[in-house]
């Protein structure tokens, strides 16, 4: 069987978990080698056990992005990869006048800043290759705005204006860049929200989260993508979600 990623190095960040998770399964199952990062240690090394005869293809390298040093060192590792996913993220949510100031710095440093860094170092390598794909996780949030997710929302219209301008300055370079955005999705990113109007609000939801297979799905799908053929932007929403 053909395998549409065979020979392709991918890094993965947030791969401890939820749609990181997911997305290096699915892309070491389509033939790609992925270096998998994210701060948990135990579950990233679980990765291999999850690929099961295509375990070797998984390099794991623990820590967190928000430190400028292991961002830098990552960078090295990764400095040849043909594509990153850039995927770690962090949320949460509260009324707008309730939010403090470390939940939002929170938000800004690992959603927006830590991205921007570790993508301009990887970015930089691309462009000395003269090639290579960036895929951006954001969210259906860059482009809406809803109660209790003001924060979160803000962070993510910054990561998409990133995106954009990331696509005009190295398209000169023969980089792709392209930009994933799921609605909710069935993570335990949001276990940290406990402020009950949030929890009010999850529990009389109508419909469906999205899962991180049907995300990482469309993570394959764009980075399989011929040549000459860049998927700007693949937004995913859960039935009945419109």
């Amino acid at each position: 069987m053909s395998l549409p990623l065979a020979g392709k190095t991918v890094l993965v960040t947030g791969a401890s978990a939820g749609i990181g998770r997911a997305s290096s399964i699915a892309l070491v199952q389509a033939g790609a080698k992925v270096i998998a990062t994210g701060r948990r240690k135990p579950e990233l090394e679980s990765l291999k056990t999850a690929c099961g005869e295509r375990s070797g293809a998984v390099e794991t390298i623990a820590g967190d992005l928000n430190d400028t040093g292991f961002a830098s060192e990552l960078a090295r590792s990764a400095h040849g990869v043909d594509i990153f996913l850039n995927n770690a993220g962090v949320l949460t949510y509260a009324p707008v006048l309730e939010m403090t100031d470390a939940e939002c710095e929170t938000m800004f440093r690992t959603n927006v800043l830590a991205a921007f860094r570790i993508t301009q170092a990887i970015a930089r390598a691309m462009a000395e290759r003269r090639s290579g794909h960036i895929i951006m996780m954001s969210s259906t949030a860059a482009r809406d705005v809803y109660q209790l997710g003001v924060v979160y929302c803000a962070t993510k219209h910054a990561l998409s204006a990133l995106t954009r301008g990331l696509r005009i300055e190295l398209q000169g370079y023969g980089i792709k860049i392209t930009e994933i955005a799921p609605g909710m999705v069935d993570t335990a990113i949001r276990d940290g929200s406990k402020h009950p109007r949030v929890l009010e609000a999850m529990k009389n939801r109508k419909y469906g989260p999205l899962t991180p297979e049907e995300v990482a799905s469309a993570v394959v799908f764009a980075a399989q993508a011929a040549p000459n053929c860049c998927p700007d932007l693949i937004e995913l929403r859960p039935k009945g979600a419109a």
